[in-house]
């Protein structure tokens, strides 16, 4: 049935269509305008045959609340305290939402004393930042030399512009000794009068008085504030934004992804698509864009799109799926517009359910691109959560469709050897090449599960190879997947964004789970690890870096992009992070670790839908968070050694709910810019396109692909700079950045070298190109032959 399903593929025109009634419409609506997340946006979403129940929803609630006062007792007590960093926190927000001084919260804060650490060391990097790192024996202060330090920050011209703050840990009190919390923070500040900005993180150290105040509540008794770092910068911003997408202005809330950005009328610049809200912008050059309409006949997609030449004939189509779970191809022309309807319609009988990303390359080296169609589930609705919730195979299905020309498609699954795993609940996959035999593999990353890697033949007969390859932990909350050479070793490694949790930390540190789930906690510190990176080694395999700390603790990490954004040789990370900033930083994260994941059921259930309602009524209000106000990252690369963040010395620190990443060298001038997109839930997606102004004085040189017809396509191909110092290398890839697609150029930082050796552009199948002594500071469109 399947197979017929993706054989019917006619040419129809789909004109914009509404939306089905009942719960399906309401879930489509949600994902429409928000995205397809894990966890449904209302209570609206109910199991749709509503099936029986062992347990009401009472009874199942009554188990919570034991658990919660026997197994999970101590973590009910450290919320008692938690209580007071939240509300500390949401008055510093309240404040910067009335534009107030929130340096006045920090005054008022009630303590005995507090000890700040002396100036130990400090080290220097790029770009004027300073790092200085503070530590005991300090000074210490009562509560009125404290409120005397706040206001002497105050007037030498230091602004509080936003923090977060985590309770990282916490110890209840005993006859002997008081309560104790560990709590990690981050302040952003600003001096305008020297043009500075300044980053202040650190862990603090705090003790809670024996008795509590009036109304119950603990109360802080002193805090050491010695392990702290200060990073600075002065100087102007180095990206600014130049274009704001917000398809609410117009009055009706809309998402804009998948951002698609590619170079549709091939003059070497690229253009941005947000095809979600049906607008192109054409890139007129020094940062200027023209907004168009995308598609000529229209339709509502889900978050899904690529850009790539499916019909042979040198232009590039665009390939995604409405929501109607329709698989549509619209053919380009040359002049990069989409003037004519779609191919392709479902029966009704469609397989498709949640699609959230395709990755397109020839496979099986008969000239065309084929595709990979992975799906994702909701969690929590009907009742039903994945199983393993670190593992889980429990889905929707996946599919390889073999590209049979002109727009048609076979589902070919099972014949290619992927059909053991389609039931991932995927985010991200990308074709490339891993193992360096000229053929594309397949890198699958899953949410509740982690990556599966799958070796190619040649021949579109694909292995998991997932236990040969990766030496180390596979397991993540995994959402997207961003590639470089990120050790300098002339090898590419990857990258994949995920979860970090301080809640499962915070469980962890004080060794809480249940006895009869063993399984279950001791996945949690992989879990709630964070992003993993993977460096590539001459075995061929992939491991964990040494500075892998410095690289996975990005908080909820969604869409992720590599480039050079300094032109000094080595590949940055830009991460967007952050799931849902509620009106209170009260988090849900509890609920999740000590519940959620331990009812290890994917079947659905009315009992236990009506509790996940209830539990999560205050998300779905936005009554509270769930690892909101979280500050995006901009990792740099510290020649291949390290990373550091960066991102608020250099403006790019925002605290805003992030989706899909994409750099790109929009104008041209050899600085990659960066777009972000920010998820506002029911209120819809805003696209923001930020410039790379930042002066170094480096070389940089890029390679510009194109579409070539049957065979030729860029899609997979593996670009090399030869230079004195070395290889610099880097892919095209699909499906990487979540709901997002970068473009078929490349751009490597040479920083001081003036010159390099060559060039060498290789195809998948093998087919390759050399340029000898190519130009620096400029971008190079290579051919598949010389003409």
């Amino acid at each position: 049935m399947r197979r017929r399903w993706f054989r019917r593929f006619c040419d129809r025109l789909l004109t914009r269509t509404a939306f089905r009634v009942g719960c399906a419409a309401i879930l489509l609506v949600t994902i429409a305008l928000a995205g397809a997340e894990r966890w449904p946006r209302n209570d609206a979403t109910a199991a749709a045959n509503d099936p029986a129940s062992e347990k009401t929803s009472e009874e199942l609630a009554a188990e919570r609340r034991k658990l919660d006062e026997t197994v999970w007792a101590k973590e009910s007590l450290s919320h008692e305290y938690e209580a007071v960093i939240v509300r500390f926190w949401d008055a510093l927000l309240e404040r910067a939402r009335n534009k107030g001084d929130q340096s006045t919260v920090f005054e008022s804060l009630v303590l005995d004393r507090i000890t700040l650490g002396g100036a130990k060391a400090t080290t220097n990097y790029d770009h004027g930042i300073s790092a200085t790192q503070f530590g005991g024996p300090g000074r210490t202060l009562d509560r009125a030399g404290w409120k005397k330090q706040v206001a002497a920050w105050r007037d030498a011209g230091y602004r509080v512009i936003q923090s977060d703050w985590h309770h990282a840990a916490f110890d209840a009190q005993t006859k002997d000794a008081p309560a104790k919390s560990a709590i990690t923070f981050v302040v952003h500040l600003v001096n305008d009068r020297l043009t500075q900005r300044v980053v202040v993180q650190g862990r603090l150290n705090a003790t809670w008085a024996r008795e509590r105040d009036a109304e119950n509540r603990p109360i802080l008794a002193t805090v050491d504030a010695t392990d702290v770092a200060v990073f600075a910068r002065r100087g102007p911003a180095a990206f600014e934004e130049i274009l704001t997408v917000d398809p609410s202005a117009s009055g009706t809330p809309s998402g804009v992804q998948p951002v698609l950005v590619y170079d549709l009328n091939g003059d070497g610049l690229s253009e941005i698509v947000a095809a979600g809200c049906n607008q192109k912008f054409v890139n007129l050059g020094g940062g200027k864009f023209e907004e168009k309409k995308f598609l000529w006949a229209p339709s509502k997609f889900f978050e899904l799109g690529v850009i790539a030449d499916f019909t042979g004939d040198k232009a590039a189509d665009f390939l995604s799926v409405d929501t109607k779970r329709n698989l549509l191809l619209y053919r380009g022309d040359r002049d990069g517009d989409f003037l004519s309807g779609p191919i392709g319609r479902g029966d009704a009988d469609s397989p498709l359910a949640m699609p959230q990303v395709l990755t397109a390359g020839d496979v099986d080296g008969d000239g065309d691109l084929d595709v990979w169609l992975a799906q994702y589930k909701i969690s929590y609705v009907g009742g039903q959560m994945p199983s393993p919730y670190y593992d889980a195979n429990d889905g929707f299905p996946a599919f390889l469709l073999r590209n049979d020309g002109d727009g048609k498609f076979t589902d070919v699954t099972e014949d290619a050897g992927l059909a053991k795993k389609r039931f991932r609940r995927s985010y991200g996959s990308c074709f490339l090449d891993l193992d360096g035999d000229d053929d594309l593999d397949l890198l699958v990353v899953s949410d509740f599960s982690g990556i599966d890697v799958y070796t190619n033949d040649g021949k579109g007969r694909f292995t998991d190879a997932t236990a040969k390859l990766i030496r180390g932990e596979r397991h993540i909350f995994g959402m997207s997947a961003t590639f470089g050479d990120y050790n300098l070793d002339g090898r590419l490694d990857f990258y994949i964004s995920g979860m970090a949790s301080t809640t499962a930390r915070r469980l962890e540190h004080m060794g809480l789970g249940r006895s009869d789930a063993e399984d279950v906690h001791r996945m949690r510190p992989i879990m709630g690890y964070g992003s993993r990176m993977y460096l590539a080694t001459a075995d061929g395999t992939f491991v964990e870096p040494e500075f892998k700390d410095q690289v996975n603790r990005t908080g909820w990490t969604w869409g992720a992009s590599s480039f050079d954004f300094d032109n000094d040789g080595d590949r940055d990370i830009y991460v967007a992070n952050g799931h849902s900033s509620g009106k209170s930083t009260k988090d849900h994260c509890t609920h999740f670790w000590c519940h959620d994941i331990y009812t290890n059921n994917s079947t659905e259930d009315r009992a236990r839908h009506d509790l996940f309602n209830q539990i999560l009524k205050p998300y779905f209000t936005r009554e509270e968070s769930w690892d909101g106000y979280q500050k995006k990252a901009l990792l740099m690369n510290l020649a291949g050694k390290g990373f550091v963040n960066i991102a608020w010395l250099l403006g790019v620190g925002f605290e805003y709910d992030g989706r899909a990443v994409v750099g790109d060298d929009l104008d041209g001038d050899g600085r990659v810019d960066l777009l972000v997109v920010e998820d506002r839930w029911r209120d819809g997606q805003i696209l923001h396109v930020y410039r790379n102004r930042l002066e170094t004085g480096n070389h940089w040189i890029g390679v510009r692909l194109a579409e070539e017809g049957p065979g030729r396509s860029p899609q997979g191909a593996l670009v090399t700079v030869h230079a004195a110092g070395g290889k610099q290398l880097g892919r095209i890839v699909t499906g990487d950045s979540i709901h997002a697609q970068h473009p078929t150029t490349l751009h490597f930082g040479l920083g001081k070298a003036a010159k390099v050796d060559a060039i060498e552009v290789r195809w998948p199948g093998g087919h390759a190109r050399r340029i000898e002594k190519p130009a620096v500071d400029r971008y190079h469109a290579i051919e598949f032959e010389r003409r």
